[in-house]
């Protein structure tokens, strides 16, 4: 029997070694509880051991089921699932692995332009590794779709891993630093990703120096000068990179430099462009773009940006004239036509706005952007019915568009259509959980509806899902006013001023809690906050007077509304009305004689 517990309790040791460390990677609460249950068991067995105890059946069948069996079976479930991730990524990347968050891009990191990818990668790389051997090489290609994928599905980090990966293999290959590069920059590694694409650069003169060597030179003549132009992409995104890092002057020299490469390459130009809009110098920007189309008058995408960038400066009857010529020069062109139509709406023109997302949905019926802002033309102008069959057909072409789905419920809610909406703005939750405004929007609605207790879970249900939104605190702490549940109500107002303390509403309705909470004090407190966000408010004033008139100290009172009325005479009508108000009526009519 001393043998047989001394041989459960080594066992037992091992699987807890092994849970304790399944533990640490996964941190679940099913590894947490089967842990425990494990040091149970292992107590069990030692003080058994000590004190050569013969257990009961009972006993041994706990420490059997919860200290072997239990974590034997997540041995299994991580074998198992070791074996699929295997088969999915064609790498094993450990026994026990847990999926990322998010794509691997830091969220505190906004680009201003983004970088370009090779669109040939693949068939670069893999005639750049051309010496390869043929088993090695479908391997290799196999992971180089792979991580083309992963990056074009914005999965960065796994695609950064393989291409890590792959170049301690081929340490060599320019292509793949570049790609390695791309990712590293949609990471927000900018600094790294500088050095990634200087390192393409080398390995590329080093390249071009072999193959010059090399007797067949009609042959790597060829290869040299479509060495020597891919380069304009390089230092286009090394461009990007010291933009995004705030080094204008680099990122001008490594603009000018693509261009040199490649004249006609567009894109660059509205790289310059936007260093002189950094700089502050629009002026500048305008100048050169004009400068373009002085050369190149049908230049579709310098015609756009110019248009942009005299919608920043205000100057929005010349970004309409660019628009337009956009659209002449690409009937079929969303941009010009979105341009426009965002231009017109700003300027209030719903009607003409209307007419060009028309326009654009007749040439493009499947664009779902064109019908999303089509019938948010119809909506502004009233036309409800032509939105709703609008937001229906986008829906229809994209059903993943929460912001589509929260739309078509204004659109129903404006039409009295209340079911209809309830169910859209729960569509617009479910696609995106932590969308505030259909959350506010469901409730009030809720509201509307005299469901109180709908709209009560359902901001309870946004702040869960968006914790640190004021708005959801203060449309919660209305409905418990209006439930008269004074003190809940004041508790939730304060949350909401944490978050936002400069929003004077919400010390209007803490200072009404608290005063039918019978709180005077806390409530004079909360009006006077209100007060140093705007002093000009009779209405604040006209309050206080009321907490003062409550507490029986009624020269303080009449002082606040000698205030109120100084700013707005019209508000006597309510003094005279309130019965707080009754022990000075005399004063008031005496100082009115």
């Amino acid at each position: 029997m001393f043998l047989l517990t001394t041989f459960n309790m080594l066992i037992l040791c091992l699987l807890i070694v092994y849970v304790f460390y399944r533990l640490l990677k996964t941190k679940s609460l099913v590894t947490l509880i089967s842990f425990t249950l494990q040091l149970s068991a292992l107590t069990i067995v030692i003080l058994s051991l000590i004190n050569q105890v013969q257990t009961s059946t009972a006993v041994e069948l706990f420490y059997l089921v919860f200290g072997i069996v239990s974590p034997c079976l997540l041995i299994g479930f991580d074998y198992n699932s070791m074996i699929k991730k295997v088969k999915e990524k064609g790498s094993f990347e450990g026994f026990i692995t847990i999926e990322p968050a998010n794509s691997g891009k830091n969220e505190n990191t906004s680009e201003v332009m983004s970088i370009i990818s090779n669109d040939t990668f693949v068939t670069d790389t893999i005639s750049e590794l051309g010496f390869i051997k043929e088993e090695v090489f479908k391997g290799v290609r196999r992971k180089l779709v792979q991580a083309e994928h992963l990056y074009n599905d914005g999965n960065y980090e796994d695609a950064y891993d393989i291409y890590n990966n792959l170049i301690d293999l081929f340490g060599a290959s320019s292509n793949l630093h570049f790609n390695y590069a791309n990712a590293t920059f949609k990471k927000g590694m900018y600094n790294e990703a500088q050095g990634y694409y200087r390192k393409v650069l080398e390995l590329n003169e080093q390249l071009i120096v072999q193959l010059k060597k090399s007797t067949n030179n009609s042959v790597h003549s060829e290869a040299i000068k479509n060495i020597q132009f891919k380069q304009y992409l390089v230092y286009y995104n090394i461009g990007v990179t010291y933009l995004n890092m705030g080094k204008l002057e680099f990122a001008l020299d490594c603009f000018q430099r693509s261009l040199e490469i490649n004249p006609g390459f567009n894109i660059a130009k509205e790289g310059i462009g936007r260093i002189f809009t950094e700089k502050g110098d629009r002026t500048e920007a305008v100048k050169y773009y004009r400068e373009i189309l002085e050369k190149d008058s049908n230049n579709y995408i310098i015609s756009l940006l110019l248009g942009k960038l005299f919608m920043e400066m205000g100057n929005m009857e010349q970004a309409e004239e660019c628009f337009r010529k956009c659209i002449k020069l690409n009937k079929e062109g969303p941009e010009g036509y979105f341009e426009l139509g965002k231009l017109l709406m700003g300027m209030k023109e719903y009607e003409q706005a209307a007419k060009i997302y028309k326009a654009y949905t007749g040439i493009n019926q499947s664009d779902y952007n064109g019908h999303y802002y089509l019938a948010g033309c119809h909506f502004r102008l009233r036309e409800t019915e032509k939105a709703i069959a609008g937001y229906l057909t986008a829906l229809g072409l994209k059903p993943d568009s929460y912001n589509c789905q929260f739309n078509l419920a204004l659109a129903y809610e404006e039409k009295g259509e209340y079911e209809k909406a309830l169910e859209h703005y729960k569509s617009a939750i479910l696609l995106k959980l932590d969308f505030v405004d259909a959350y506010n929007n469901l409730g009030i609605l809720f509201s509307k509806m005299q469901s109180p207790m709908e709209a009560l879970a359902t901001y309870t249900n946004g702040i869960k899902a968006c914790e640190d939104n004021h708005k959801l605190y203060y449309n919660m702490g209305v409905v418990l006013f209006e439930l008269r549940r004074y003190e809940d109500a004041a508790d939730v107002f304060r949350r909401s001023i944490e978050k936002n303390p400069e929003d004077t509403d919400v010390y209007y309705y803490l200072g009404a809690s608290l005063t039918e909470a019978k709180k005077y004090e806390q409530a004079i407190k909360a009006y006077s906050r209100a007060l140093n966000q705007n002093m000009g408010e009779a209405e604040i004033y006209y309050n206080i007077a009321a907490v003062y008139a409550l507490m029986k100290k009624l020269d303080i009172a009449m002082d606040n509304l000698r205030k109120a009325i100084s700013l707005n005479p019209d508000i006597k009508q309510q003094i005279y009305a309130n019965n707080v108000f009754d022990p000075l009526q005399g004063r008031l009519l005496l100082e009115e004689g």
